[in-house]
């Protein structure tokens, strides 16, 4: 079993040292560690020259976050695929729960899932939890149906997805400036099934700019960003489903569109009451 580690960076040189760290601290080492810097234009080489015999470094131009995450897929040799942003730090153990799963696990398993604990000043929660679900840290559950857990969003950081998967679906939509994450897992949940431990493997730092810019996105492009959550359930539509995973993404898609639909009655209501009439027809 093979562990590749996909880091993109973007003017993160504050950050990264800590963040590749915990990868390079790793109890069951990493077998290749590949960093992507996405166009940085701050001091990122003076942060990563100390790790240099220690990592495969590409560099391209800008081209956002699922581009880079793309592009050192391409390049990785691992068996499964795993993900650490700029500013987040594993835990020791990431890669060895990953394994101890994987180890006892069929081969048919698309992806492994830990949990994430998100901390921030004052803050700190863990997916699951805000999922609301649970799942034993000291085993990995078989989830034969994964849909249903990735609908509402899953992260990449938390993840190990088998690379030739990864490949046959493609990669990230770097079209997507946000819920490309999403897309991806839903896409990946009909491929086949997953396996999930409570386990915490990162901790998601949300530094003042990261959060700054989510938010931003969220406040001045609301119609680009509910857009984006419509059009992953949209692409899902064009598969062939089964007949109550159909009717679960008419329901997640309705929701959407009925929220795209309250933003742009405060400057179109003609084209808003369409939409509400499309998103009463999928989920009356």
């Amino acid at each position: 079993m093979k562990f590749s580690v996909i880091l993109p960076v973007f003017n993160r040189a504050h950050s990264i040292g800590s963040a590749l760290q915990s990868v390079l601290d790793q109890t069951r080492p990493a077998d290749e560690v590949i960093v992507v810097d996405d166009g940085s234009t701050d001091d990122l080489m003076v942060t990563l020259e100390p790790f240099m015999d220690k990592i495969t470094l590409l560099r391209q131009a800008n081209a956002g976050a699922a581009g880079a995450r793309n592009a050192g897929c391409a390049v990785a040799t691992g068996d499964w695929l795993t993900f650490q942003d700029s500013d987040d730090i594993w835990s020791p153990d990431h890669l060895a729960v990953a394994e101890r799963d994987l180890a006892v696990s069929a081969p048919d398993i698309v992806a492994h899932l830990g949990d994430v604990t998100f901390v921030g000043p004052g803050y700190r929660q863990g997916l699951f939890a805000l999922k609301r679900i649970q799942f034993p840290e000291d085993v990995a559950i078989r989830i034969e149906e994964p849909l249903p857990l990735v609908l509402s969003g899953m992260s990449l950081s938390g993840s190990a997805i088998r690379r030739n998967t990864f490949e046959k679906l493609g990669g990230l939509d770097a079209s997507m400036r946000i819920y490309e994450d999403s897309a991806f897992f839903c896409q990946l949940a009909l491929e086949g099934p997953f396996v999930v431990t409570g386990r915490s493997v990162i901790f998601a730092q949300r530094l003042e700019e990261s959060t700054l810019a989510l938010s931003g996105l969220g406040r001045t492009e609301a119609i680009y960003a509910l857009q984006m959550q419509g059009r992953v359930f949209e692409a899902l539509l064009t598969k062939d489903l089964l007949t109550w995973q159909r009717l679960l993404v008419n329901r997640k898609l309705s929701g959407a569109e009925f929220s795209l639909a309250q933003v742009i009655a405060l400057t179109d209501p003609a084209k808003a009451r369409a939409i509400l009439r499309q998103s009463a027809q999928r989920h009356p």
